[in-house]
């Protein structure tokens, strides 16, 4: 049960791992929904694609899988109105985009258009939803009052024009247009040099050079000079699905604590307790919440949210390109993400790029409040941690979550299988479990049978 919905739905092909060294013009690191789609679009580049696991199987299989643009609360916390008129485009724009991909490689991944609400249950975030149907109207969208069908809430409003998908089997039809030989799983970059105008990037028994970079990881682990930590947070929630029947709909609620939902065939997901990774160490609390005994599956998903809410896309330095920072919004802006590397690429103007230039201005006020989070995501593995063996990422002990049967990082957010192998980054190297593995709770396990 401690696998994600998307887990029944197999990427169709298996690729080699990298046995020898490379040449080539572009290296694509990163084998999720942002490298794919990077990938599909500068396909006929001379580029390779490495994933360190299998194609599809990290972050990207921890999605509720939404095409919308009524996104919670994010066009209000977006203060200038240009940049959150510009930040609509983009999401307008990524939903087009792949819905022309569907149809034009006719891609069977059970796109549904679907009305998308946000909701809130408290008098007082009535008028902040009221501000965000004026700014969505005044961006000439049909905005709807009070018709969502389920739950109970205070003030809802409705758009059209969004979907809900399957991720994986959408990623299956990018891979049937690229060439296998494009493509290495089971190669982990450790380490990437600069020689003159090329990079060095090595893996294990082999190095492959490239003149251009797209790291297209989730957290992009190669550019600690540049103070990634201190410019984002990490935010972990919870996700189940259980069987019911429903009309399609997808909905979240305006503020946090998320509760956000959608339907997939004769199944809801519905996910909640979303929480700063670093503030909340007792998953197993947040685990119980959910305890259905309709529940199907179960798992987490842990999402970076930067500073002004806006993604990292494009160069972080000399021919190094960023795709992250995707705000819980991953479906569009790996989409707006991949338009944008393609146009750098090509060396065309795109209209979204200066919106998420990487080293754009920060706000100091964030950098300070996420800097402080960071550092307590130390104290918090020093204080809870039950194992001895630290991240190698940045050396925080690590924790047991016996949930999911993982040691993690509390710090930023590192995750290790029960046998020291890395599952989620940014910590590039596996561990070795210094104590007794640790099964699961009896209790618990019982309750995923029932």
């Amino acid at each position: 049960m401690n696998k994600s919905i998307w887990d029944e739905t197999k990427i169709d092909k298996d690729y080699p791992s990298l046995k020898e060294d490379k040449e080539v013009d572009i290296l694509i690191i990163g084998g999720g929904i942002t490298g794919i789609n990077s990938l599909y679009q500068l396909k006929d580049k001379d580029i390779i694609l490495v994933e360190r696991n299998k194609i599809g199987q990290g972050v990207t299989l921890n999605t509720t899988g939404k095409l919308t643009y009524l996104q919670s609360n994010i066009y209000n916390k977006i203060k200038d109105k240009n940049k959150k008129e510009l930040y609509l485009k983009s999401q307008i724009k990524a939903i087009n985009t792949i819905k022309n991909i569907i149809k034009d490689n006719n891609i069977e991944c059970n796109l549904e258009k679907t009305k998308s609400y946000v909701f809130t249950k408290l008098d007082k975030e009535i008028k902040e939803i009221k501000k965000l149907k004026d700014f969505l109207i005044s961006n000439n969208i049909k905005v709807y009052e009070n018709d969502m069908p389920i739950l109970k809430y205070k003030y809802s409003i409705s758009v059209d024009d969004t979907y809900i998908f399957n991720v994986i089997e959408y990623i299956n039809g990018l891979l049937d247009n690229i060439d296998d030989n494009k493509i290495y799983e089971n190669t982990n970059i450790e380490k990437i040099e600069k020689n003159h105008d090329k990079y060095i990037c090595y893996t294990k028994n082999n190095k492959i050079i490239c003149n251009k970079i797209i790291l297209a990881t989730h957290y992009p682990y190669f550019i600690i000079p540049y103070f990634f930590p201190a410019k984002c947070y990490l935010e972990k929630s919870y996700i189940i699905s259980f069987k019911e029947k429903m009309n399609p709909i997808s909905l979240i609620s305006y503020n946090k604590p998320t509760i956000s939902m959608r339907t997939y065939k004769d199944n809801v997901l519905y996910l909640s307790e979303s929480h700063n990774i670093c503030n909340k160490t007792n998953d197993k609390k947040h685990f119980e919440k959910l305890l259905n005994n309709k529940i199907e599956h179960i798992w987490s998903n842990i999402d970076i949210i930067t500073n002004d809410y806006l993604p990292y896309i494009g160069y972080i330095k000399d021919n190094i390109i960023i795709s992250t920072g995707y705000n819980t919004w991953g479906m569009t802006n790996s989409v707006i993400a991949s338009i944008i590397v393609k146009d750098i690429i090509d060396n065309k103007e795109n209209v979204y790029a200066k919106l998420f230039d990487p080293k754009r201005n920060k706000l100091i006020t964030r950098i300070i409040s996420d800097s402080c989070s960071t550092l307590k995501g130390y104290y918090e593995g020093f204080k809870y941690s039950n194992i001895k063996c630290k991240c190698p990422h940045a050396k925080s002990k690590l924790i047991y979550n016996e949930i999911e049967n993982t040691y993690d990082c509390p710090c930023h957010g590192s995750r290790f299988d029960i046998n020291g192998k890395v599952i989620q980054g940014p910590s590039n190297k596996d561990i070795k479990i210094k104590k007794e593995k640790v099964s699961y709770n009896k209790k618990i396990s019982t309750s995923f049978r029932s």
